[in-house]
């Protein structure tokens, strides 16, 4: 073991710096760095210095790694924008591909699937929970599994899996085989966006989540925007090469999702410690801040059993069914609901389209309003809530298609302003890792059983008055 001087002596000896101050192990290494080091993003003075550490036994840890750092709050927003030009764009095109597979059944619907496979009401209802039941079912398994294994190759994996079952779908020939279908989609599907919530709670701060999950949530309306085109451009292919329209569908957004699976093994990362484009000064800093553990402890049935048995648990999963409950009967419903306005079939997938765009204003306005009064959650997923109530009241009373169509937009406003709020409730206030992959897990497995209520919500058409 060296003492002070002899430290200092050798990092003058080395070039790296004027004025060192070290205190040894067993109490916290600080290092204090004079004027001919720059200590900021200079790797290959951190390799040198973790080098000296390693060789003469002296204590690493992240205090050292971050102590020199003048203005710590810049650097964390340095930090911040990184991972955000790293992270988000991936992370919102997947989750776009999940909800564009997902909902494509409700396109599919009004392009003719019920009439091509000889469905009844009922099987077409119960094709499109089967998905939902899978999807819960499997939840809390595959994030054990995300926990347990790579979380890259498992999230991974799935998506390619997903991305298969979406191409068989296309060449569904009754009931039975689209209901196969469904129930592997919902399987393969379910430890996704879970999977997405955990890894982007350990990125970011509380405080910078919000806006951050309200990007990622925007890409599920943004999957309606673009599922109406799609529908709408594929119908024009209808009996080309002896396939419907609504199979060209399938295929089209199948594919894509395979080739997507690829990116994501390559890209994603199990955890922040492992990727190359921060330094280690970065990654010690982002540790802190985020009150990272360096190592994560194994999964056992005393935490499976304390995530299950906190009240917040399923507080956050009841406000969270509810909004799936709603935002899953309006995602998949929206083209027969304006068909029911009495507008044609292919007017009818270009216009459910618009309001998919309000939802998008109205999420990202939700995330950013989340971050902004942070201790408010709570009155801005009422406000939300209640705008999305006066959206369905306006539908029973308002007549004439185009009035009832601009009703339309009221719903989305509503619930996509609180969705942010709500779905990040969760993953925030669960600060041991092991207990929040399976509360997030349990919170997104009941909330998803609002899928299969979602399913058989709109059965007396075309203006289903029960319902509103």
């Amino acid at each position: 073991m060296l003492d002070r001087n002899e430290a200092n002596h050798h990092y003058h000896e080395q070039g790296l710096g004027s004025d060192v101050d070290l205190v040894m192990t067993g109490s916290t290494s600080r290092t204090l760095i004079g004027n001919n080091a720059s200590y900021s993003d200079d790797d290959e003075f951190e390799q040198q210095k973790r080098e000296y550490y390693s060789k003469d036994g002296l204590q690493t840890n992240d205090q050292a790694l971050i102590a020199h750092i003048v203005d710590r709050d810049t650097e964390e927003k340095k930090i911040t924008r990184i991972i955000d030009y790293r992270m988000m764009p991936l992370f919102c095109i997947f989750y776009f591909v999940d909800f564009l597979d997902r909902a494509n059944i409700g396109n599919a619907t009004l392009a003719g699937i019920q009439d091509d496979l000889h469905l009844s009401r009922s099987e077409l209802s119960t094709a499109i929970s089967a998905f939902y039941i899978t999807y819960i079912l499997f939840e809390v398994p595959s994030n054990i599994i995300l926990k347990r294994t790579s979380a890259v190759m498992w999230l991974s994996l799935i998506m390619l899996l997903w991305g298969t079952m979406t191409l068989v779908m296309a060449f569904s020939k009754n009931f039975h085989s689209l209901l196969a279908c469904r129930l592997l989609l919902g399987a393969a599907e379910s430890g996704y966006i879970p999977g997405i919530l955990y890894m982007m709670s350990k990125m970011y701060r509380p405080r910078d989540f919000g806006l951050r999950l309200a990007l990622l949530l925007c890409m599920s309306s943004v999957s309606g925007i673009v599922s109406g085109p799609i529908a709408y451009g594929t119908s024009f292919l209808e009996g080309q090469r002896g396939l419907h329209g609504w199979q060209y569908l399938f295929i089209l957004e199948g594919v894509p999702t395979i080739c997507l699976s690829v990116v994501s093994y390559f890209y994603l990362f199990d955890d922040i410690k492992s990727v190359p484009w921060l330094t280690e000064t970065q990654k010690a800093l982002h540790r802190e801040c985020t009150n990272a553990p360096k190592k994560e402890a194994a999964l056992s049935l005393k935490v499976f059993r304390k995530a299950l048995l906190d009240w917040k648990t399923f507080l956050f999963a009841t406000t969270y069914l509810l909004t799936v409950i709603n935002l899953t009967s309006y995602q998949i419903f929206t083209p027969t609901i304006i068909d029911g306005f009495g507008f044609p079939v292919l007017e009818s997938q270009l216009l459910s389209a618009p309001p998919n765009v309000v939802q998008t204003v109205s999420i990202v306005l939700g995330g950013y309003l989340a971050d902004k009064y942070e201790n408010k959650r709570g009155a801005l997923m009422i406000t939300g809530f209640s705008i999305g109530a006066i959206g369905y009241m306006l539908l029973l009373v308002l007549q004439g298609r185009w009035v009832r169509y601009m009703a339309l937009f009221v719903i989305p406003a509503g619930l996509g302003l609180q969705a942010p709020a709500n779905i990040g409730w969760s993953p925030i206030n669960f600060p041991n890792l092991e207990i929040r992959v399976i509360a997030v897990a349990v919170v997104v497995m009941i909330g998803n059983s609002g899928g299969v209520v979602a399913s058989y919500l709109y059965f007396d058409g075309p203006h289903f008055c029960k319902l509103m």
